[in-house]
């Protein structure tokens, strides 16, 4: 316990005040009665003060507003992939490989009973990016009390390729990503971008690596290999 210790020869007392009432000491003279008024500790308000925005090089810009009795000391961005977006195509429950980008938003000064913050987050390396997603800020106050805003529909910005090999490269990284029961149909899918290489891939580099992570996910066993396997792509 961090709290001072009370002097010798005294005695200490606490108690969680839930609502009105008064406390008096007998026996010292003339008797002290303090009286108290509960007041309810309101949880934080926490919305968007415009439309998110996807910046130039990929990075998502959120403005929010936050309010509180006694003062934001957290808050965060939450996603969940949209329920529409999240159907796996044979039926069975996707099962995601890595966990939504939620991220830390910075707070317009400590303690914010009133404000308006701003976040700017890059979150093109994730492989959520380029992803549907509903978005929740949450806000909380120093006992614990919550506050949640509306939900935002969004897609994570991505970072932009022009080339169709790329482009088809990241799409497989972000099925397998969402969802360890798609590999099966990332190994067709990669199968046929190095089944014409004179035509599609005529670096031999570029080919061979295809060819190497096409087998290392034929070779993966658990989750942690499909893990590698995102990340070469």
């Amino acid at each position: 316990d961090a709290r001072p210790q009370a002097p010798t020869g005294t005695e200490e007392r606490r108690f969680t005040i839930n609502e009105g009432g008064s406390a008096s000491i007998r026996g010292a003279g003339d008797n002290v009665t303090w009286t108290f008024t509960a007041i309810p500790d309101r949880p934080p308000v926490i919305s968007l003060a415009k439309e998110p925005e996807g910046q130039s090089r990929g990075s998502l810009l959120l403005a929010y507003k936050l309010e509180d009795d006694y003062g934001v000391i957290d808050a965060q961005a939450t996603f969940e992939r949209n329920p529409s977006a999240a159907d796996a195509k044979d039926g069975r429950t996707p099962r995601p490989l890595f966990s939504a980008p939620d991220f830390t938003l910075v707070l317009p000064q400590a303690r914010t009973k009133n404000g308006v913050g701003q976040t700017t987050k890059d979150l093109t390396e994730h492989p959520w990016a380029g992803v549907d997603v509903a978005m929740t800020l949450v806000a909380r106050d120093e006992a614990g009390n919550e506050g949640r805003s509306s939900v935002q529909d969004l897609r994570l910005p991505e970072r932009p390729f022009a080339k169709p090999l790329p482009r088809a490269l990241v799409e497989q990284r972000r099925v397998l990503a969402l969802d360890a029961n798609a590999k099966d149909r990332v190994l067709v899918a990669l199968d046929a971008l190095t089944i014409a290489p004179e035509r599609f891939t005529p670096e031999t580099n570029v080919y061979l690596g295809l060819r190497s992570i096409y087998w290392q996910l034929m070779r993966a066993k658990n989750d942690d290999g499909l893990r590698d396997v995102v990340s070469r792509l």
